[in-house]
């Protein structure tokens, strides 16, 4: 769940970065549509109301809407396309610092920080508000305004406000990354119980066919999930995972005709030819799926074996992907524990001594070292999924 919770926190970001970029295009030119359209008529009218140099902004909007033309055609990505946004923003600043033309035309690079704030990047906010605090510092001791000469305390001031402001741009930041990881966690959670109700609607539709094989998928990932705690490799999110594809691991059965499962006698070999499909039918379910598409190799390969006489691709040793080991010790030992309609279920000692002889055959034999650790955690999970009050419960439940 954590790559999962990733990409989605990624995908959020990248949509914002989008969104902001859009909208910083369009404040951008609409101020400067504005202040053409504004400046135009004063100089048509010969009003002395503004002090701006008109060419510099129609030169500036030119350059915007040939950077929004540019963008329209090339497909810039929206993290290369934040930069652009962003450089343009700091150049429109100096060149209203220079073409202003009053004093106060230094507080322009305030709006700096706070642009690189919305973007909810700590890398983007601290390159961008350094950017503006150097060029701020220069252009107040090289390049004063002409109507005004700054001096020191007036200077300090200016970079005491600008750092000010940059620190609020983090708090913004900040901010953003909570609402954002609410809505992934909410999105998370959402997605989580609609996985359990499908995975749960999988496995009633498998087991209601069978009711010899009842609570099958449940202590299979039970065990498989008690058998991973105890291999390094394995993450919680990689356990998770694991529980999942254990509960899931035979809803290829579904496809298997009821005549064939609970027949009591020898399967035929026609018979055993359509079980051995259900790895391949249940593989394809899940892939169909987008939220299941990672249990996948779990469900295709569980019967696969370590000498690669298994099915249904005779895979052999650690081409066989390391959840499908697991789950092939996990799911022999439940079958043999558990009475079938053609025999009645060996004692979980018996089950032990088969899974060892089948040590480096049939099943990993680093992983059967590893079971030697879990016996305990076993009985106690056939002991209570055997607890005849607790089945019965769990039969009146599914009818």
């Amino acid at each position: 769940m954590l790559e999962l919770e990733k990409k989605l926190y990624n995908e959020y970001f990248q949509e914002h970065r989008t969104k902001v970029t859009t909208y910083l295009f369009w404040i951008n030119a609409i101020f400067l549509l504005l202040s053409c359209t504004w400046n135009f008529l004063f100089l048509v009218f010969q009003l002395a109301y503004s002090r701006a140099n008109f060419p510099a902004l129609l030169g500036c909007l030119g350059i915007l809407f040939l950077l929004g033309i540019v963008n329209h055609f090339v497909k810039i990505p929206s993290k290369i396309n934040q930069y652009f946004m962003l450089a343009y923003c700091a150049g429109l600043i100096t060149v209203l610092y220079f073409e202003s033309g009053y004093s106060e035309s230094w507080s322009f690079f305030l709006l700096l920080p706070l642009l690189g704030g919305l973007y909810g990047e700590k890398r983007i906010l601290f390159y961008y508000s350094f950017l503006g605090l150097g060029i701020l510092s220069y252009l107040s001791f090289a390049s004063p305004t002409s109507l005004y000469t700054p001096d020191s305390i007036d200077i300090s001031n200016r970079i005491l406000v600008y750092i000010i402001l940059a620190t609020l741009s983090f708090f913004v930041l900040k901010t953003l990354h909570i609402i954002y990881m609410k809505q992934v966690n909410l999105v998370l959670q959402s997605m989580q119980i609609t996985i359990e109700e499908v995975v749960n609607s999988f496995i009633v539709a498998v087991e209601a066919k069978d009711l010899y094989t009842f609570g099958h998928s449940e202590r299979v990932s039970m065990y498989a999930v008690a058998l991973a705690k105890y291999l390094p490799e394995c993450s919680k999110e990689c356990l998770e995972k694991l529980r999942l594809t254990g509960l899931l691991h035979d809803i290829g059965k579904i496809n298997i005709p009821e005549a064939i499962l609970s027949k009591e006698g020898k399967l035929t070999d026609e018979e055993y030819e359509v079980i051995k499909t259900h790895p391949v039918v249940g593989a394809r379910m899940v892939e169909r799926i987008e939220r299941l598409q990672e249990l996948k190799d779990g469900v295709l390969y569980h019967h696969e074996r370590w000498d690669g006489n298994g099915y249904p691709t005779k895979r052999k040793g650690e081409d066989i992907p390391l959840e499908a080991r697991i789950l092939a010790i996990a799911d022999a030992f439940d079958a043999m524990t558990s009475n079938r309609s053609y025999r009645k279920g060996l004692t979980v000692d018996e089950a032990f001594q088969a899974l060892e002889e089948g040590k480096g055959t049939q099943f990993d034999p680093q992983l059967i070292d590893v079971l030697q650790n879990v016996k305990g955690e076993f009985r106690n999970i056939y002991q209570k999924a055997n607890d005849p009050i607790k089945e019965f419960e769990s039969l009146t439940d599914l009818f």
